[in-house]
């Protein structure tokens, strides 16, 4: 028997209220036995773990020696700006629905308030910024994000969502060509649970080499991060050893065992570890000091590891803008432009794949989509650069130039709202193009204007220009 909702998406659909407004595809989706299941040279019910799901989030702050500083750094700029991008709901109308009378107009429809909360407070211990924080952070480092959608309160609607940590989740595929038999959830020490597909919300990344399991950034160049951690791990023995000799004494002459141990005891005590750092070595005739290893310097640690720090930022497509580095911003794209690129071309699709994920497993049921609000953001210096050169353009209109200085309709400001709407369509930069009888004005002179004196007659005070 459908559940409630499922009949409501249904009703919604006919009215034309449906997401898609395409007709229904009839027959089942959720089979493909031609394509999935024991062709796939897999056996139906056997498990597919993502076996190096834990190993790739130990690389975001696990506390480990496998935690990487840029890599937490790169995921948390991404996630944070997910997670804290403000959102409403919709109807499929366009009809922003308000999530409380305080927010709608007289007679407007307020979104379900079932479904308000189930987003602002997804489980009795998380919010919505705490479990979209995680679920981004999943899809990204490990491929595989998973909300469940646990309880019913008999009308179909989910009582909490709850952040599945995706090493603790195997995807079972069907038996008889199912996509998806069911997801099994195995917290440490506790007995499986096996949760039906419609009750997860799976985020999946692109994987051509596994039908069920995904791969993230990780996955995608895993030597980067190998040789990020080595990289670590050398910097850190050069500070942790500090001035340890790793050298040779030489003689010009045959030096007995016993006098060798003496020596080598004598000078280790006296020039060997942090607390003896620095100090002048005085030498024996005959003897000298030789290194056996390259120090940091010579080994060019300091190139190296920017490379592996830039390779990690073109993995995760941040920037170093964003993460303070404005000193070392490519020469070639000035600061506003890597911003904006961040904000269009990363996370805007990844923005706009989250809203349609969650509209599509959650919000459709109640017959609203969910909408994320986030959009570049350009420096007020930039604005004002901008709309400067907006209010040259032949033709423009004054209400024009305020609207892209965020300024807001002189009506809105003036008592005299006739006088206001005169102003505001006061067409600028033109030569009196409609006749002083139907709206123009006399051209009015460019600042620092070249090649072009203004007629006398078309360079009338403004004052007298709209008095007539």
């Amino acid at each position: 028997m459908a559940s409630p909702l499922t009949t409501l998406r249904s009703a919604l659909s006919l009215e034309g209220k449906a997401a898609s407004g395409r007709a229904i595809i009839p027959g089942s989706r959720k089979s493909a036995p031609e394509i999935y299941g024991a062709q796939m040279g897999r056996t139906g019910g056997s498990r597919f773990a993502a076996s190096s799901a834990k190993r790739q989030l130990e690389a975001y702050g696990s506390g480990t020696d496998k935690a990487m500083d840029w890599v937490a750094d790169c995921m948390g700029v991404i996630a944070e700006t997910a997670a804290h991008a403000d959102w409403h709901l919709e109807d499929y109308e366009g009809n922003v629905a308000p999530r409380s009378r305080a927010e709608a107009e007289k007679g407007a429809r307020l979104a379900d308030p079932w479904l308000v909360q189930l987003l602002e407070e997804p489980n009795g211990y998380q919010s919505w910024e705490e479990v979209i924080e995680l679920f981004v952070i999943d899809r990204y480092i490990t491929g595989d994000g998973f909300l469940y959608k646990r309880g019913d309160d008999g009308q179909g609607r989910p009582l909490q969502l709850l952040r599945l940590p995706p090493q603790h989740v195997d995807v079972v595929p069907g038996d008889a060509g199912e996509l998806i038999k069911h997801y099994e959830y195995k917290a440490p020490g506790k007995v499986a649970i096996q949760i039906p597909p419609e009750k997860v919300i799976h985020w999946k990344g692109p994987n051509p080499h596994d039908s069920y399991r995904r791969a993230g950034i990780i996955a995608m160049g895993p030597r980067v991060f190998d040789g990020e951690i080595a990289l670590s791990d050398t910097k850190a023995s050069y500070f942790e050893n500090g001035a340890r000799l790793e050298g040779v004494l030489e003689s010009d002459q045959a030096i007995s065992e016993s006098n060798a141990a003496k020596l080598r005891r004598q000078f280790s005590g006296v020039y060997a570890g942090v607390k003896q750092a620095f100090q002048v070595a005085v030498l024996g005739r005959g003897l000298q000091y030789k290194e056996i290893q390259s120090n940091a310097k010579d080994a060019e640690i300091a190139r190296l590891s920017d490379q592996s720090r830039d390779r990690i930022f073109a993995m995760f497509r941040v920037p170093k803008i964003m993460l303070g580095l404005s000193s070392e911003t490519s020469s070639t794209t000035a600061p506003a432009e890597e911003r904006r690129n961040f904000d269009n071309k990363r996370m805007r699709p990844i923005l706009n794949t989250l809203q349609k994920l969650l509209t599509r497993e959650l919000t459709a049921d109640f017959g609203l989509m969910l909408k994320i609000d986030y959009e570049y953001q350009m420096p007020i210096e930039e604005q004002f650069k901008l709309g400067g050169e907006f209010a040259k353009i032949p033709g423009v209109m004054v209400k024009e130039v305020r609207r892209q200085f965020n300024l807001k309709p002189l009506r809105d400001e003036m008592e005299d709202e006739a006088k206001a709407k005169e102003i505001e369509e006061i067409v600028l930069n033109m030569p009196d193009p409609l006749g002083a009888d139907k709206g123009g004005i006399p051209d009015q002179p460019l600042p620092g204007e070249p090649g072009r004196p203004p007629k006398p007659e078309n360079t009338l005070p403004l004052d007298a220009a709209v008095n007539g």
